[in-house]
């Protein structure tokens, strides 16, 4: 499900799952902010990446890993691919064009270096390091972009150590959405598909920390 709508204590919390990289993500985002009309807006990013979107260089060119550089090929079949993702860029310059705050929901980066330090063994991160030759040569059986990263996902993180990291941002991001209902009338969580589906059964069982 790529949206849906669900309550808390009375705010109306609006979740848009987005393909990151797509440049048509960001009129998907137009059209969710401008139906919403939402008091703030929560994005899954750290704070310190919101703080690099606020201050991206004219003459930025991105710095692919190799597994970004795949991805992006993956991607580029279901239309044009840009970065920093598309997605993110169009929520922040809405919510601040109309005057809304802006909420990082996803891991700040000393707590994501932390939690992957403590998780990510020698041996495991060789196995993810190696996989970039099979991911490259892999050919995914998709339709959509949408099917791609769920697909690119469960490949990327199918060790058990990365599934729990990847666990502990959709906490996360439950949590951010959560505390930034208070004192608002409507939230537009703009949260990365990979995670959106994690994040409402979070959300919904109220088990956000």
């Amino acid at each position: 499900m790529r949206d849906y709508t669900l309550d808390r204590d009375g705010c109306k919390v609006h979740v848009l799952g987005v393909v990151k990289g797509l440049r048509s993500e960001a009129e998907n985002v137009r059209k969710a902010f401008e139906g919403e009309n939402p008091d703030k807006v929560a994005i899954s990013i750290s704070k310190e990446e919101l703080e690099g979107l606020r201050n991206i260089p004219e003459d930025f060119e991105p710095e692919l890993s190799r597994y970004e550089e795949i991805y992006a090929s993956g991607l580029s079949r279901f239309g044009e691919v840009a970065a920093p993702p598309p997605c993110y860029v169009a929520a922040l310059e809405l919510a601040d064009h109309a005057g809304r705050p802006v909420v990082p929901i996803d891991i700040d980066e000393q707590s994501y270096t932390d939690l992957y330090c403590a998780l990510v063994g020698g041996s495991s991160l060789f196995r993810h390091s190696t996989r970039t030759w099979i991911l490259k040569h892999r050919s995914f059986d998709i339709r959509s972009p949408e099917d791609f990263v769920l697909a690119w996902d469960r490949a990327v993180n199918n060790l058990e150590c990365f599934r729990t990291i990847e666990r502990r941002r959709a906490e996360a991001m439950a949590k951010g959405i959560a505390e930034a209902c208070s004192g608002s009338r409507s939230v537009l969580a703009v949260v990365e598909l990979e995670r959106s589906s994690d994040v409402k059964a979070i959300l919904q069982s109220g088990n956000e920390k």
